[in-house]
C-alpha cells in the first residue's frame, strides 16, 4: 500500500463557507459563493487591524492561488476623501443635490431615453426572442463584468427576475439586440436588430414608467435596480441604435447619461444601504473595491491603466477649484463673508473623481464601467447646467473624466467615447483654459 497522501489544512476559508460547512478554496470571490451567488468576505482571523483579502483579481487567480504576495496599500496623503462610514458604499450617502422622493421620481422619469411602440417588431416573434436570449446569456452578459460573480448576476439573477417582470426581461432583449447590431455592422440582418432594440426598450420603458409613478416599495426594488442599470447601458449605446460611427452630441449626451445614474441614486436611496446583503451584491463589490480590497498588492497597482502622474493633477485640479472666479453670494450672519455654492458643488466632484481614481487603481488592469460611472454620482443639477452652458470649469473637469474613460473606452458599448468628448470639449472651450486640456489631450490621445 502506497504513503498517504499529504493534506495541507487551511482555516483561512472566507465566513461563509464555514458556517455553511463547505471547503473553501480561498480565491476571491471563492467558488462556492459564486457558485450560490453569495456574497464572499473572505476576511482571515488573524488580522484585525486590515481585511487580508486576496489581492488577486479573477482573471489572474488561477496562476497566483497559493503565494501569499499580500502587503498593505496605501492612498498619496492628497487624496481627501477617506473609506465611506459603516462600511456602505458611496451611492447610499446623503447628497445634498437630493431632493423629495416624488420629485425624483418626475426627474428620473424625464431622463429616461424616447422610444415609441409605433412601428415595433412583431410582437410575437418567439424564434428572435429565443435568439436574443441565449445571445444574452452566453455572451452579452460576459461583457457586462470582469468579474465571474458579478457575471452570475447578469447571467442568472437578473433574467430570473425577469421572470415576473415583464418590462426587466424586455430590457434583457434590447441589450441583447443591440450588442448583436455591433457585433455584426455589414449584416443584411443589423436593421432587424436594431428594430428589435428599440421595440423591447419601448415595451419595458413603458411598463417602467408606469411602475416607478408610484412610490418603490421593498416588493419591488431590486428588478427596478437591475432594469435602470441597464437604461445606462443603452443611453451609451447611441451611435449604434442609430446606425452612426460617432456621437450626435457627445456633450450633451454626457450629460444625458450623468443624469440618468443621478436619478438612479435619488429614486433608489431608501434601497442602497441594503444593496450588499442581497443577491446583487455583487454588482455593488465589483464597483466599489474599498469596502473589501483594503490589503492590495504592489504589482497590481503597477498595472494601472491610469497615468503615473494623476494625482499629481488632481492637486492642481483643487488648487484649480480654489482659484476659480464662481459666483459668490454673502453670508447673511456676516455681510463681510462670502461663499460659493458653486465651489462646494465643483469640490464635491473632484472628491468623486479621486473616488473613481482609487477604484480603478485597486483594480489593476481589471477595470470595471461602473468605477468610472462612480463619478456621476454626486454631480449636482448646477452642474449638469454648467456642462449644458460650456462653462470653462464644468468642461475642465469633464476633460479630465476622459483619461478615466479611456481606461473602459474599449468596451463595446462605449467604443470610442472618450476622444469624441474630448474632441466636443476642444471644440467648446474657452480659448483661455485650453492649456487645462493639455494632459487630458496626452492621455486620451496617446500623442
Amino acid at each position: 500500500m502506497g504513503p498517504r497522501r499529504t493534506h495541507h489544512k487551511s482555516r483561512n476559508g472566507c465566513p461563509e463557507c464555514k458556517s455553511r460547512r463547505l471547503k473553501c478554496d480561498e480565491r476571491y470571490p471563492c467558488t462556492n459563493c459564486v457558485k450560490h451567488a453569495i456574497q464572499c468576505s473572505y476576511v482571515a482571523p488573524n488580522d484585525n487591524a486590515v481585511s487580508p483579502v486576496s489581492s488577486v483579481s479573477p482573471a489572474t487567480q488561477s496562476q497566483t492561488h497559493g503565494q501569499d504576495t499580500r502587503q498593505v496599500y496605501s492612498f498619496p496623503q492628497h487624496a481627501h476623501c477617506a473609506p465611506t462610514r459603516n462600511g456602505s458604499y458611496p451611492w447610499a450617502l446623503d447628497n445634498g443635490d437630493i431632493r423629495p422622493e416624488s420629485e425624483n421620481r418626475l426627474e428620473f422619469l424625464g431622463t429616461l431615453p424616447s422610444s415609441s411602440l409605433d412601428s415595433p417588431v412583431p410582437e410575437e416573434d418567439w424564434g428572435l426572442d429565443l435568439e436574443l436570449m441565449h445571445h444574452y446569456c452566453t455572451v452579452t452578459c460576459n461583457t457586462l463584468s470582469l468579474r465571474e460573480d458579478a457575471r452570475h448576476v447578469w447571467r442568472v439573477v437578473v433574467p430570473t427576475e425577469g421572470y415576473s417582470n415583464k418590462y426587466l426581461t424586455h430590457g434583457i432583449l434590447a441589450i441583447a439586440a443591440v450588442h448583436r447590431a455591433y457585433l455584426y455592422p455589414m449584416s443584411a440582418q443589423k436593421e432587424k436588430y436594431i428594430k428589435a432594440s428599440a421595440y423591447h426598450l419601448a415595451a419595458g420603458l413603458k411598463e417602467f414608467r408606469e411602475l416607478i409613478a408610484s412610490p418603490i416599495d421593498p416588493a419591488n426594488w431590486q428588478p427596478v435596480f437591475c432594469f435602470a442599470s441597464m437604461i445606462s447601458i443603452h443611453l451609451c449605446t447611441v451611435p449604434i441604435r442609430l446606425g452612426v460611427s460617432r456621437w450626435p452630441n457627445p456633450i450633451a449626451n454626457a450629460v444625458e447619461l450623468f443624469a440618468s445614474v443621478k436619478g438612479l441614486q435619488a429614486i433608489m436611496k431608501p434601497f442602497l444601504p441594503s444593496l450588499g446583503r442581497t443577491q446583487l451584491a455583487p454588482m455593488a463589490n465589483s464597483v466599489w473595491l474599498e469596502s473589501e480590497m483594503r490589503v492590495h498588492s504592489p504589482s497590481l497597482a503597477a498595472q494601472s491603466l491610469l497615468p503615473t502622474d494623476i494625482w499629481t493633477q488632481i492637486s492642481r485640479l483643487h488648487r484649480f477649484i480654489e482659484e476659480y472666479p464662481f459666483p459668490e453670494t454673502t453670508s447673511k450672519d456676516d455681510p463681510t463673508e462670502k461663499h460659493s455654492d458653486h465651489r462646494k458643488d465643483y469640490e464635491s466632484a473632484l472628491k468623486f473623481y479621486e473616488n473613481s481614481t482609487r477604484q480603478i487603481e485597486l483594480a489593476g488592469p481589471h477595470v470595471e464601467a461602473g468605477m468610472v460611472f462612480l463619478w456621476a454620482y454626486p454631480l449636482s443639477k448646477q452642474f449638469h447646467e454648467d456642462l449644458q452652458a460650456r462653462k470653462p470649469a464644468a468642461l475642465v473637469l469633464l476633460a479630465h473624466y476622459c483619461v478615466l474613460l479611456q481606461a473602459v473606452d474599449h468596451k463595446w458599448y462605449l467604443n470610442g467615447m472618450a476622444c469624441q468628448l474630448l474632441e466636443d470639449i476642444e471644440r467648446n472651450i474657452h480659448p483661455g483654459y485650453q492649456d487645462w486640456l493639455v494632459w487630458p489631450k496626452r492621455w486620451v490621445y496617446r500623442r
